[in-house]
């Protein structure tokens, strides 16, 4: 990460920073959303840096099922602080800490990004949904629809943010690294 320069330095050494002073010291897991909202804002308002934020879905290689997850991208290089710890790393398993599509620290496994499900992952999507998974799945499905649309809109993100429990608000992730 050393040769990085500009917003790409900036945007590692903020996301590390964060990896290291709040998500990994917490063991904070299903976070995502999140913490990609609280990367954009930071890095708009505080870096002056414009990054995107993602929601699609990752996968882990050992099956089809796809994962509703959020990320940043700058210049289409992801950045990932979240997927390196899982609440639970038997069923989802631990991903590497991706900065600037490199891989800081091993997971794992090796997770694909889409923005869009596969068609895989859609076919095995509707087949837990036919069984007694089929509550999560409309669950899981209506969340990832509600999170597409509040990360096209910084406002919707702020309201969000603003919901999330004590100690995971804006603020509290923003001490950390002022």
């Amino acid at each position: 990460m050393a040769d990085l320069a500009g917003d790409e330095a900036v945007v590692a050494e903020t996301a590390v920073n964060l990896f290291e002073r709040f998500v990994f010291p917490k063991r904070y897991t299903g976070g995502c959303y999140l913490v990609t909202m609280f990367l954009q804002r930071f890095l708009k308002e505080e870096k002056t840096v414009a990054v995107t934020p993602v929601v699609g879905y990752v996968n882990d290689g050992t099956d089809d099922i796809m994962i509703s997850h959020a990320w940043l991208e700058l210049n289409s290089l992801k950045t990932d602080v979240t997927l390196h710890l899982t609440e639970y790393p038997e069923i989802q398993l631990p991903g590497a800490l991706l900065i600037l599509d490199q891989p800081l620290l091993k997971g794992q496994v090796e997770h694909s990004y889409y923005r869009e499900q596969t068609a895989a992952g859609y076919a095995e999507n509707q087949r837990l949904a036919l069984g007694s998974l089929r509550r999560m799945v409309a669950h899981k499905d209506a969340e990832h629809a509600y999170m597409s649309e509040c990360m096209t809109e910084p406002a919707r993100m702020a309201a969000h943010q603003a919901k999330a429990p004590r100690g995971l608000r804006y603020d509290d992730m923003r001490a950390v690294l002022v």
